[in-house]
């Protein structure tokens, strides 16, 4: 008798009830009965693919030659709390038996994807540095832009421009600059992604709902950023300014 999962009744017997299915191992092997049918699980891990699985019962095979088991239990409570418990009902059937390499399911979901957990971690660091550097550039290159054009920012508001097309004026420089920077962003991210292939687990390189994110936040983060030198720029005195010339 045997136990397979999901994948198995759809991918090898194209959904059909697998229940009374029989199988061979080998030529020479007795057939084997399905008897149930279980959940698909990742045996190699949350990244791994999911395969067919057919599941044996241990006192069916002489394909392991040590006889080792694992089993789970599980507890309203603290886990940890019923160790000593479970170690004696194991030892009362089997007093040899050891029970060793005993981890909470917690335990056990941390440890795999504790390699993945460092890795986004660090990604968000230099993503987080990266808005950083961008917002500091933006306001730096606009800043700088400002104060070279007090002047002329001064004559426009003594000619009545109102500090409204003042901060449009500034924030359409900083539009310019901030969908080339875009552009090249999204250039270059469309060609790494297949770096990054591995990193990701059921979400597309090329998902356009995290690209339009990304595009939306950077846009709003830089807008914000020009926003300070375009509003100094809307209150220049144009005496000074003028004076400065």
């Amino acid at each position: 008798m045997a136990v397979v999962n999901q994948a198995f009744a759809h991918q090898l017997l194209h959904d059909r009830d697998p229940i009374g299915h029989t199988m061979q191992r080998g030529a020479d092997a007795p057939r084997i009965s399905v008897v149930g049918v279980v959940n698909d699980i990742r045996r190699a891990g949350k990244e791994a693919r999911i395969k067919p699985e057919v599941y044996l019962c241990a006192a069916q095979t002489d394909l392991y030659p040590t006889h080792l088991a694992d089993f789970a239990v599980r507890s309203a409570g603290d886990p940890r709390a019923l160790v000593n418990a479970i170690s004696h009902e194991v030892w009362a059937v089997d007093k040899d038996q050891p029970v060793t390499n005993v981890h909470t399911m917690d335990e056990i979901v941390d440890e795999a994807v504790s390699e993945r957990r460092f890795q986004t971690l660090l990604l968000l660091i230099f993503a987080g540095v990266a808005v950083a550097l961008a917002i500091v550039g933006i306001y730096g290159v606009l800043t700088y832009s400002v104060n070279q054009r007090l002047s002329e920012l001064g004559i426009r508001v003594a000619l009545g421009a109102p500090p409204r097309a003042i901060v449009g004026l500034v924030l359409r420089q900083a539009g310019a600059l901030i969908a080339a920077g875009i552009a090249l962003g999204l250039a270059g991210a469309y060609g790494l992604t297949r770096f990054l292939q591995d990193l990701l687990f059921e979400v597309k390189s090329t998902d356009w709902h995290a690209y339009a994110g990304a595009v939306v936040l950077l846009a709003v983060v830089a807008v914000i950023a020009a926003l300070i030198p375009a509003r100094r720029g809307a209150r220049v005195d144009p005496a000074i300014a003028l004076r400065q010339e």
